[in-house]
């Protein structure tokens, strides 16, 4: 039960298995039926979908804050990261139990790392990263920032300011027993005079492999050109029904 917005001395709402309604001037009471549930395959792949989006959002707040604060026609950071993910991998046809692997955090469309390399033992983890093309988005007080999911335990580590963006390389602190763990790294740049980033590259780290090099062959044709073009659609539809 709630207050009525306009007549607070009224609770409106619903109590046990019995709704209460003010229509004008007239109390109306209605009994309450569970609607049914059919659990079409739809239903439930949209579920999955977003049961997977929520712990994502819940785990990494403050990188979410920090990459979706400010994100035109939502009201927090955490309905544009829902919101905008869920329509790219329904758009994008992807499959939901890969959503970990799909995670676009920058939004960025200009050139970010061209090339990682990783190196680790038991009891170390350090990440070497050069940039792609220095542009104006690529300027030298841009940040680094790094994003680690640990997939063999489920956990995330992440940094949001590790270095500045010229060439250079940073130590991940663990925890202890699992530097050797699968692990999906994310690393992207943030320029805070343009408040924009660059494309943000996924890296694969498999169990037990000690070292890992990857290139990025220039930047300048990236597999996000799809969401790019997703989510300025769905800002254009969402700032037009606003108006409307």
């Amino acid at each position: 039960m709630r207050k009525h917005k306009c007549l607070t001395h009224i609770n409106v709402g619903r109590d046990g298995n019995v709704i209460f309604n003010l229509t004008g001037e007239q109390m109306r009471v209605k009994s309450y039926t569970k609607p049914k549930d059919p659990k079409t395959e739809k239903q439930v792949q949209d579920r999955n979908l977003h049961r997977e989006l929520n712990l994502i959002s819940a785990q990494t707040k403050v990188l979410r804050q920090f990459c979706y604060k400010g994100t035109p026609s939502y009201k927090n950071s955490h309905n544009a990261f829902i919101g905008l993910h869920k329509q790219f991998i329904r758009l994008a046809r992807l499959d939901a139990k890969k959503v970990y692997e799909n995670l676009h955090w920058s939004r960025g469309s200009r050139a970010g790392v061209r090339s990682v390399t990783i190196e680790r033992s038991s009891n170390h983890f350090s990440l070497c990263w050069h940039p792609g093309n220095m542009s104006a988005l690529s300027d030298v007080d841009s940040q680094v920032i790094w994003v680690l999911r640990n997939v063999t335990h489920g956990y995330w580590e992440w940094k949001i300011n590790a270095a500045l963006r010229p060439d250079g390389q940073c130590d991940i602190n663990l925890i202890d027993g699992q530097y050797m763990d699968e692990y999906l790294l994310w690393v992207f740049f943030y320029n805070p005079k343009m408040k924009k980033f660059s494309v943000d590259e996924l890296v694969h780290v498999p169990t037990q492999v000690t070292t890992i090099h990857q290139e990025f062959g220039g930047n300048n044709a990236s597999k996000w050109n799809l969401y790019d073009s997703i989510y300025e659609s769905i800002i254009f539809k969402r700032q037009q029904e606003r108006i409307t």
